[in-house]
């Protein structure tokens, strides 16, 4: 039983021994995909809205309740179509 067992540890041990070559510490253990190229940037047809943010304290309204802070969003500029009148198909 005790030479079994010897014999399986043994096996353990080498099965783990890949290569006896020095390791590469600057290889990355998890092969990393090389990045596919950037396709050009199509023209986007909606612009979006540009939004901001204001903060408002918090306040008791003419009701007499207690307001918590909290944002404001307002458009700066409405969002809008990009395509010219010409392009339209008709």
């Amino acid at each position: 039983m005790p030479l079994k067992f010897v014999f399986l540890l043994c096996v353990v041990i080498l099965s783990g021994c890949a290569t006896l070559d020095e390791p590469d510490f600057n290889k990355p253990l998890i092969p990393i995909p090389e990045r596919q190229q950037a396709k050009p940037k199509e023209e986007k047809a909606w612009v979006e809205a540009k939004t901001s943010r204001a903060w408002v304290n918090a306040h008791v309204d003419e009701n007499g309740d207690l307001v918590e802070g909290h944002y404001k969003h307002i458009v700066i500029e409405a969002g809008h179509w990009a395509v010219k009148p010409d392009e339209r198909k008709q």
